[in-house]
């Protein structure tokens, strides 16, 4: 089979011409690739002043609206990264500058709890998360500081537009996806037909 052209904008019409197993498996192998050279081409901005690893920039990254009317792929870059994601290392943190243990092996000496650092920016150093503490591997703080009773909440760091801090290489990663998508989509359908009629 010579190779065709197909267009990510016609996933409807494709799978009535096709096995619509075949077209979303390209659809999810080229969506896939795309996004690992998007992360790639974030991570290396965000990672000269954030402590983060490329892995967990690739996981917050998703390729949305491929269903719209003008066929645009975005690339969405999600919400703040959970503060867990930042090194977290656990220590004994003071309960309070006057507060001391009443009895007991340490009495007199300062109360103490298990408290949280984390390592967000390269060029900080860790910081104490205040309230914090580390739980099934995330980080917690109750919301009210003065009601021991209050509701524990997940803290969250930046977010990946925010790591970046530059338009310019946003802007070049939504253009990444807007022309590697659609060629990515073409080649591996391409590929599964060919290999379907034995010809790979």
């Amino acid at each position: 089979m010579p190779n065709l052209q197909f267009d990510v904008r016609e996933l409807q019409k494709l799978k009535q011409q096709f096995d619509p197993k075949d077209v979303e498996k390209a659809l999810r192998w080229s969506i896939n690739a795309t996004t690992r050279k998007a992360s790639t081409l974030i991570s290396r901005e965000t990672r000269q002043r954030y402590d983060i690893s490329a892995d967990d920039i690739r996981k917050r990254l998703r390729i949305q609206r491929l269903d719209r009317g003008d066929g645009r792929a975005i690339l969405y870059a999600g919400r703040r990264l959970p503060l867990a994601q930042f090194k977290p290392r656990e220590r004994w943190v003071s309960v309070s500058s006057k507060r001391r243990v009443q009895s007991g092996p340490r009495k007199g000496s300062m109360a103490r709890r298990r408290g949280v650092t984390v390592r967000v920016r390269k060029d900080r150093g860790r910081q104490l998360v205040q309230g914090g503490w580390l739980a099934k591997s995330q980080i917690f703080r109750r919301s009210s500081r003065t009601d021991n009773q209050s509701t524990p909440e997940m803290r969250f760091g930046p977010s990946i537009p925010e790591m970046v801090g530059n338009e310019q290489v946003m802007d070049a990663a939504q253009n990444l996806v807007r022309d590697d998508l659609p060629q990515q989509f073409n080649d591996r359908l391409n590929y599964i037909l060919n290999r379907k009629a034995g010809l790979v």
